[in-house]
């Protein structure tokens, strides 16, 4: 099985996340292929950076060939929410989307957060995913995942 994993990637603090990430991913899910865009080639040497429509057609070209879309939305990115919404489109079987910005289970006492989260964006993992707190969270979902393959 292939795993996308989607997530702001633009200071180092987001940066080192997605490494350690695809880190766990790879050592806990030793059969699970990850595709970590932190990763690609052109992110290590920035005098050869590719155009927007290389990265558009690249990553779009792994999130259709994923089996897994795990993405960190805390952020609100609008590539990563775009990432999202083609998976959707996509019918990617498995969805798992992390939110783990710590206000939306104490700014209110709904069931389903509403803090920070358009509710479309909301809507849409509901739908058609699952969304997680954490990304502890997230791998227990992909283990769920794994097993029943």
């Amino acid at each position: 099985m292939k795993l996308y994993l989607a997530g702001s990637l633009f200071n180092e603090a987001e940066i080192a996340q997605r490494k350690k990430e695809g880190i766990i991913l790879k050592e806990k899910f030793f059969n699970l292929n990850v595709f970590n865009p932190i990763e690609q080639p052109f992110n290590t040497n920035k005098e050869n950076l590719p155009t927007p429509i290389d990265i558009f057609n690249g990553d779009t070209k792994e999130i259709v060939n994923c089996d897994i879309f795990l993405a960190d939305i805390t952020n609100n990115d609008p590539g990563v929410i775009m990432e999202l919404g083609i998976a959707i489109a996509l019918k990617i079987k498995h969805i798992i989307c992390v939110n783990s910005d710590i206000r939306i289970k104490s700014a209110n006492k709904y069931e389903i957060p509403t803090y920070s989260m358009n509710h479309y964006v909301l809507g849409g993992i509901l739908k058609y995913g699952k969304l997680v707190y954490s990304f502890k969270d997230a791998l227990n979902e992909i283990s769920k995942i794994l097993v029943k393959k």
